[in-house]
């Protein structure tokens, strides 16, 4: 039976994970311990010399938050990539500002600073910057670009633990935000994290969140069981015959019953907010979020690992980067090479296939219309992403490369 290498599906989770996911599933009234919460945010500071660290349901509420602690809403004007997910375009939205998108590099998928200068006015109040699949972009020259008095904003959904000129991502800028969704760097299933610099912001932001919901206990138990369900899934996804395999149907039955959840809620795809957010970060899903935190060296050195064999094996060299959470490749044919690719038991990624990985009738909605971004919308029908985790070995990745090296 083929070994499933799927990109997405909880690609961090260990065994260890796993017991912390079971414990809490069981014994519901450990739900709301803040001793969790506290241990993870202590974690935080202490890692980025930080003293003002608040924990949320999600990144997109942590970007939310910080943009009302910098004051930025109606009339002003955030900086954010073409080439990123819809989630990141939202929380502007929701704090009343207005997303300008900045076209993309072909080089490391980064800002292209010819467009990002074209495109600041007055209005801009702050920018957002991706560090896209873990490439750091160089948050000094962009500091140059916008001036002393646009809000610098780290999103490290991509890059945590990554250094730069010696210095951790995160501490360039105003503030950065911390993703801890399940196919990110590490994870609490659903969860992130503001990081302000600024005392007044910070302040803020504080007192904004002591008004914040608790996380609903509905979304507490499906993210307990999502880890619990792809460790126990992923070793016999192909058992079977043909398509008709266990793990398939296991999947069919997750869903329909909805018991793995949603990553991105149906109304977030036209631009809505979902009711409880933002809210406040589940205890529970914290513990398991200190367990990960713990193991960041080790996946971030595993990646790098990988990430030297790819760039051999296939003649990329994405220089300056100590560890990728995605390997982005162009390929000729990229439906068909994925097709083949999962015959394989290998699911690819293709962040971003889409213009804000969204439906093309909806961009209208985020302010996007086509053409904006040229370069971006040429990429996104050529990208995919080779996976880094744990679970790929380096025989593996260098299977995956020559595979993938006919398609170049």
């Amino acid at each position: 039976m083929k070994k499933a290498l799927h990109i997405a599906a909880s690609p961090n989770t260990e065994k260890d994970d796993v017991k912390i996911a079971l414990k809490h599933l069981m014994s519901p009234w450990t739900w709301r311990k803040q001793e969790y919460q506290e241990k993870l945010q202590n974690k935080i500071e202490e890692y980025f010399n930080a003293s003002n660290v608040c924990l949320y349901d999600s990144g997109r509420s942590a970007i939310m938050e910080v943009l009302k602690a910098f004051n930025v809403g109606a009339g002003d004007e955030v900086l954010v990539h073409a080439f990123t997910c819809l989630v990141v375009a939202n929380p502007v939205m929701w704090a009343g500002a207005r997303p300008v998108y900045i076209d993309v590099n072909k080089q490391n998928f980064n800002f292209d600073l010819y467009d990002l200068k074209k495109k600041i006015t007055n209005k801009t109040k702050a920018i957002i910057i991706q560090h896209s699949f873990g490439i750091p972009e160089d948050v000094e020259e962009i500091r140059k670009i916008v001036g002393s008095k646009v809000i610098i904003i780290e999103d490290l959904a991509h890059s945590l633990g990554v250094r730069f000129n010696n210095k951790i991502l995160g501490t360039f800028g105003d503030a950065a935000i911390l993703t801890l969704g399940i196919e990110k760097v590490i994870t609490s299933v659903r969860g992130g994290a503001a990081i302000i610099f600024n005392k007044e912001a910070a302040e803020r932001m504080n007192k904004n969140y002591k008004n914040l919901p608790e996380f609903p206990k509905s979304y507490t138990f499906v993210s307990l069981f999502n880890p619990i369900f792809w460790y126990l899934t992923l070793p016999i996804y192909y058992l079977g015959i043909g398509k008709l395999t266990l793990g398939r149907i296991k999947v069919f039955l997750g869903h329909k019953l909805n018991l793995l959840g949603r990553m991105i809620e149906k109304e977030e795809y036209t631009g809505s907010k979902p009711k409880w957010m933002p809210s406040k970060i589940s205890p529970a899903l914290c513990e398991i979020g200190c367990n990960q935190w713990d193991k960041l060296e080790r996946l971030n050195n595993h990646r790098e690992e990988i990430k030297k064999i790819y760039e051999r094996e296939l003649g990329i060299n994405y220089s300056g980067t100590s560890a990728m959470l995605r390997f982005p490749v162009l390929v000729r044919d990229r439906d068909k090479l994925l097709a083949l690719a999962k015959n394989k038991g290998w699911v690819f990624g293709d962040w971003y296939k889409k213009i804000l990985y969204s439906p093309e009738e909806n961009l209208a909605g985020f302010g996007y219309s086509k053409g904006l971004c040229p370069k971006a919308e040429e990429l996104k029908g050529k990208i995919i992403n080779l996976p880094t985790f744990i679970k790929v070995t380096p025989k593996e990745a260098t299977q995956i490369a020559e595979f993938v090296k006919k398609w170049l």
